[in-house]
């Protein structure tokens, strides 16, 4: 595996004009896994420039031309699959058993899903009485802008790829400085697949530079990004002075709703997997649980005594569930919260240390932390850590849980778990959140739409409409009876 890695370009792998490059440390053990192209306004203006003159043609292909290409890429996924988890692993801490189970599957699955929906899309006839025809059509925009994280690095940037592509859009990607390598590997098979030169155009560098100048650049139209919330305003306020449309799907502090009659033995492998799936490295984590008064105690109790049979270590071991968080910043960030939670009146359950063993101690490792007892307002319960932290807190009511469940800036996602269906459904119409699970969580699936509200953002991920969001609807009037239709007809016979 290559320690080098390149841009695509215009149909062409390539350096940084400047021949500078940004390290990529795995997270594991602080070694170096490669090197990325890290570039500035220069190459973005280069990609830009292809995405825009490649855009008309792309627009015309076929959706079945544009689906065998779509077809041939999941067939080159599938081949590097092994080689590509690893790397994906190695270059953010991700456990092998996600990346080889759950990424490079989704990856190659979601260019066959986008290959079939996409040669579905249709307009409407809109009735307008029988003098015209009226209809709308879906167009491309253009060039897209895509600004991807570094908690799931290929799956994000493929889903947001695929439909853009699919729609007849061109874009320019940039994927996370600190894990840019499996997207810009994307490149490689992008030539190999025969997507033509300029339609796909990947591009690594600091968001500062690179970032800002996708966002300010005039020949992109739209500017799609998932990140961090206070990233996602800087964008908003960058692409206002444009009037350029921005697609966020941010940050949240979803909550993890236990009821009293819930299947508790379920809720609690539920929180698990809710909590600390991908370190907890994830906008849908289960990072707020509130728990009814009655079963509290039961909860909290088997909670944490089944997060003690995780594993946490080397993310390259199969049975490894719990890896590093991805870079040393963010790890030392998230023991600033454990530390203030700490001398809060919230209640340490479990973990709250640095895991000291063979494999963790020379990588950014976060042990598995619980606290109890935590008042709704405190900021362990409104803030995002980001990583295998979580807190708990009681309820009495369902309304004082919904209560303290929007009482949030955020509104990504939320979990009940209820045997009474109704109760559940009658919760699910009041929480302003824009994917609720009964009896589950994080179940996230691309015939599904993903995103929320307030400052989880605005926009939606996967299934067939977000297709939506890569076009712009057009109305046509065709008349029918050759004479227009106004005030003043006849007038100037």
């Amino acid at each position: 595996m290559s320690s080098e890695y390149r841009m695509l370009i215009n149909g062409e792998l390539c350096e940084a004009s400047t021949k500078e490059t940004m390290q990529v440390i795995n997270p594991a053990n602080g070694t170096v896994v490669g090197h990325a192209p890290k570039c500035g306004s220069e190459e973005v203006n280069r990609a830009a420039e292809a995405a825009y003159k490649a855009a008309p043609a792309w627009a015309e292909k076929s959706p079945t031309d544009k689906a065998a290409i779509f077809f041939k890429m999941a067939e080159l996924l599938r081949k590097h699959r092994e080689e590509w988890a690893k790397l994906e692993t190695m270059q953010y801490g991700g456990p092998i058993f996600k990346t080889m189970n759950f990424d490079m599957v989704f990856d190659a699955e979601h260019f066959e899903f986008m290959a079939g929906v996409g040669r579905a899309v249709t307009g409407k006839s809109l009735p307008v009485g029988p003098q015209a025809l009226s209809m709308t059509i879906r167009q491309p925009l253009g060039v897209v802008g895509l600004i991807t994280p570094w908690n799931f690095p290929l799956v994000t940037a493929i889903s947001k790829i695929t439909p853009a592509l699919m729609m007849g859009n061109t874009a320019v990607v940039k994927p996370a400085s600190c894990a840019p390598l499996t997207v810009l590997k994307l490149g490689e098979l992008a030539i190999e697949a025969g997507f033509p030169p300029g339609v796909l155009n990947i591009v690594s560098g600091p968001g500062a530079s690179a970032g800002e100048a996708i966002v300010n650049h005039p020949y992109i139209s739209k500017i799609n990004f998932t990140g961090d919330s206070e990233t996602g305003k800087r964008i908003l306020a960058l692409a206002s002075a444009a009037v350029k449309p921005v697609a966020c799907e941010l940050g949240g502090k979803n909550a993890f709703i236990v009821m009293p009659d819930a299947d508790m033995k379920a809720a609690v492998e539920g929180a698990v997997w809710g909590g600390f799936f991908n370190s907890g490295q994830n906008c849908g984590a289960s990072s707020r649980y509130l728990i009814h008064d009655s079963v509290y105690d039961e909860f909290a109790e088997k909670f944490v005594e089944a997060t003690k049979q995780l594993r946490v270590g080397d993310p390259l071991n199969p049975e490894t569930m719990v890896g590093p968080v991805a870079y040393k910043g963010h790890r030392d960030g998230i023991e600033r919260f454990v530390e203030r939670a700490k001398k809060s009146d919230a209640k340490l359950l479990l973990g709250g240390e640095r895991p000291e063993t063979p494999e963790t101690k020379n990588g950014y490792f976060v042990a598995p932390t619980i606290f109890g007892d935590c008042d709704p307002k405190s900021e362990i319960m409104q803030e995002e850590v980001f990583g295998p932290v979580v807190a708990l807190a009681k309820f009495k009511t369902p309304e004082e849980a919904v209560a303290i469940a929007n009482d949030s800036r955020f509104g990504l996602c939320a979990s009940i778990w209820t045997r009474d269906i109704r109760q559940g459904l009658v919760m699910t119409k009041q929480l302003k959140v824009g994917t609720v699970w009964l009896n589950q969580h994080l179940s996230i699936v691309f015939e599904c739409p993903w995103g929320g509200c307030k400052e989880s953002g605005h926009s939606k991920e996967n299934s067939i409409m977000v297709l939506d969001e890569y076009s712009m609807m057009k109305n046509v009037w065709i008349d029918l009876v050759g004479t227009p239709a106004t005030p003043w007809e006849g007038k100037f016979d």
